[in-house]
């Protein structure tokens, strides 16, 4: 049912680096640990933006907005890879997500397209 990177090199004919191969498997607490780990990592590096904004110009103002925005790019581009890592690593439980949430959807589909049936009424 569920699954784990088989490795974390990626095959070197692949054309995508994202591709990676699943060896399906039960899932156990420690997937759900690495999730939760995962997620924390990514909003320590999201809190730096938010906490970026927070300094002092001092005395050479522009020289310092220049620096806090190539901070700001910096720290982008770090938590895109972080991202990146983090659907890798936990792509599983992303996927049987998934999964469960269009299995829900189709069901609503379903129960919303049956028609109605029509009562009759003796007389």
């Amino acid at each position: 049912m569920y699954g784990t990177p088989s490795r974390d090199i990626p095959h070197r004919f692949s054309k995508s680096e994202d591709e990676t191969e699943l060896d399906y498997r039960t899932i156990t607490l420690s997937d759900f640990t690495q999730l939760l780990e995962g997620i924390e990592e990514v909003s320590i590096s999201a809190q730096t933006l938010v906490e970026g904004v927070k300094i002092s110009f001092e005395k050479t103002p522009l020289n310092m907005l220049s620096n806090v925005i190539n901070k700001h790019i910096d720290v982008i581009e770090e938590l895109s890879k972080k991202i990146k890592t983090f659907k890798k690593k936990n792509q599983l439980i992303l996927e049987e997500l998934k999964e469960e949430e269009e299995n829900k959807k189709e069901i609503k589909i379903k129960e919303e397209t049956k028609p109605q049936r029509r009562k009759t009424e003796l007389l």
